[in-house]
């Protein structure tokens, strides 16, 4: 079992407290196990069950949420396939989110993304759906993030559960179920496990080697896990659960929440230990990180004011060593689903797994550097994310390394820790790019044409000008990301060409830039629709939801409109006559907008398009109100226009 997930599934440890009574009926005992977070036990119970012809709906779910929250999610996907409807749209919305999750754990990216689709549908304001509309091509986009990383399984690592690592002073210090002999009737009731403790290891030639307990007097018969130090070494911020003189102090449900703790270094030894003033019988607060100059303190809770599952938080340090009130981190970072094990950098970088965001599967590491305006989450990339959980990252940015946990395959234990460095480690490539610029008719060189390259944000890094000779020398050095290159020149069309940077050092691309003389190839008024050969533009039935075999035309569109930067369109949607006009109306503006917003997730941007629905009121055809019209015929009046508005 993955211990990791007793944390981030439910962000909280349950600890089970109950009297042992009869039980007479499977399924009941099965619920009673899993209503007390046994979820282990209960997976055995439910499937018992089942055995004997159990089959409700509720019954997947709980064996379906028992497996999810195990880590097991390949059978956690079979469980929640019995859940979702043929049409997926009477399914419950919170299961297409975690069947998406499960099939993406499993590789099945291309089913994944069809229910995420639907999920936007039923919850187009969850943050979730919102975040994959924004980036529904997330593989890609990760895949030109991503940086070479060499990773290493440390040596350290056990066979039980090894996660958390954070530094201190030369060794790491980390969390572990790993059973030392210390406590060795200390075992979890959810997997009959030691429970979590404070380790240490320390790097020699070439990997960490296990040193022993981390402070025993820190270590009690309850969780603890996920230290952050000062840079002195003689305080320490720390995770455990909600406890008394070392025993746990459950809520009225039975369940220990998790409480952050300080303790201070006196005489060699750890002690003062408290409680931090934000912390709540009612909720979690954990995982806590300090930023540099140690005045704030992240952390992970499910508090009040929380988006999802658990969100990340800041709270401000004082200069007299008092808190202040803690703030939520927002919509930007925060999400509906789980987002934990925060890590802040030199650079004021924040670090973070998250099943909110797209990612690969599981948990994935995201980051984004909060100093810098209107910054966005990004992928930490293929390599240091799998299709499983991987979380609680830490880095050295001054080393070029760093180090995280992950349940992938072939580890040593349910969790390990992993090293990794680029290569190159954290920095970029240095490729030079040699460019010409000419006529597409003529093919003669054109002078003085300014060239401007873009990154796959639309962030314009490098501005030149093409000599006497139509030709451009420049250099990048962002890894691995797609660019985009735009020629401008008098009396010509802008010319566009995307390319990837090379993936070797000092490697020599070539750019070939073609302006053409078509400015009047298309015109204000004129509809893209004729020009670019495009297709219906198809929706569900009575939905806005767009269907898959319309992505080709409208990303043509898109293409042509970052291939045009100057141009504005209006985007029209229009019904056939089948229902009333007010709900045709309705219809046909959410299918404009819907329209609008897949374009725009495209890199379009959004003051460049305008959605407008007409309803029925611009018919093709005699299939007006009262009119029998067959399918066909009604068919000619559901469509999209692009009419350009403006060059």
């Amino acid at each position: 079992m993955k211990i990791h997930k007793i944390i981030i599934g439910s962000f909280l440890l349950a600890i089970t407290h109950f009297t042992a009574i009869a039980q007479t009926k499977q399924l009941t005992e099965a619920d009673r196990l899993f209503n007390t977070k046994a979820y282990a036990l209960a997976i055995d119970a439910y499937t018992k069950a089942i055995e004997k012809g159990e089959t409700s709906i509720d019954i997947y779910k709980k064996l379906g949420d028992a497996y999810y929250l195990n880590a097991n999610y390949k059978e956690a996907a079979n469980c929640y396939a019995k859940l979702i409807t043929p049409d997926l749209k009477n399914s419950d919305s919170e299961y297409l989110f975690k069947y998406a999750q499960t099939l993406r754990s499993t590789g099945n990216y291309t089913e994944a993304d069809k229910i995420m689709l639907q999920f936007n549908a039923i919850k187009n304001k969850d943050l979730r759906a919102s975040k994959f509309i924004e980036k529904q091509n997330y593989l890609e986009r990760i895949k030109n993030i991503a940086q070479k990383y060499i990773l290493t399984n440390l040596e350290s690592n056990s066979v039980e559960s090894d996660f958390a690592p954070s530094f201190y002073k030369d060794t790491l210090v980390f969390s572990s179920a790993r059973d030392t002999g210390f406590l060795i009737n200390n075992v979890h009731e959810w997997n009959n496990r030691p429970f979590l403790n404070l380790h240490t290891a320390k790097k020699d030639s070439s990997n960490f080697m296990y040193l022993g307990s981390f402070a025993k007097e820190l270590n009690t018969k309850t969780h603890e896990s996920s230290t952050a130090f000062t840079k002195d070494g003689k305080t320490v911020y720390f995770t455990r659960n909600n406890s008394e003189n070392g025993k746990f102090s459950p809520d009225k449900n039975g369940l220990s929440r998790l409480k952050i703790y300080k303790a201070t270094l006196e005489n060699g030894k750890w002690a003062n230990v408290t409680e931090l003033p934000f912390n709540s019988d009612e909720y979690s607060v954990a995982n806590p990180t300090l930023n540099y100059e140690e005045d704030k303190l992240y952390f992970a809770s499910d508090m009040p004011g929380t988006l999802g599952a658990s969100d990340i938080f800041v709270v401000a340090i004082n200069s007299d060593g008092s808190f202040g009130t803690p703030q939520n981190l927002g919509a930007n970072i925060n999400t509906e689903g789980r987002e934990t094990f925060p890590y802040i950098s030199e650079s004021e970088t924040l670090y973070f797994a998250s099943d909110g965001h797209p990612g690969l599967g599981g948990l994935d590491i995201f980051y984004i550097n909060l100093q810098q305006e209107n910054a966005e989450v990004a992928n930490m990339g293929k390599g240091i994310n799998s299709k499983q959980d991987d979380f609680s990252l830490i880095v050295n940015e001054s080393k070029n390394e760093g180090y995280f946990a992950s349940n992938r395959p072939k580890g040593k234990g349910s969790d390990d820790i992993y090293t990794f460095i680029g290569d190159p480690p954290l920095q970029s490539l240095n490729a030079k790019i040699n460019g010409i610029v000419i006529d597409k008719t003529t093919k003669q060189l054109v002078a003085n044409a300014t060239v401007t390259i873009y990154d796959y944000e639309n962030n314009n890094l490098i501005e030149t000008v093409s000599d006497e000779n139509g030709a451009f020398t420049t250099a990048l050095n962002l890894p691995e990301k797609k660019y985009r290159f735009i020629a401008k020149s008098n009396s010509y069309t802008d010319a566009v060409k995307y390319m990837y940077s090379p993936k070797n050092e000092n490697e020599i691309e070539e750019v070939v830039l073609e302006l053409s003389n078509s400015k009047e190839a298309t015109s204000v008024g004129s509809d893209l629709s004729n020009y670019l050969k495009l297709k219906s533009i198809y929706f569900d039935t009575n939905s806005s939801y767009l269907r898959v075999e319309s992505y080709p035309d409208l990303d043509k569109v898109a293409n042509y409109m970052l291939e045009n930067p100057t141009v504005v369109i209006e985007v029209g949607a229009h019904t056939d006559s089948t229902e009333s006009d007010t709900y045709n109306l309705w219809l046909s503006n959410r299918r404009a907008k819907s329209t609008v917003k897949y374009l725009v997730s495209k890199g379009v941007d959004a003051s460049r398009i305008t959605g407008i629905g007409f309803g029925e009121s611009q018919l093709l055809n005699k299939c007006k109100n009262g009119v029998k019209c067959s399918n066909e015929e009604h068919a000619v009046n559901r469509r999209s226009e692009f009419i350009i508005i403006n060059k």
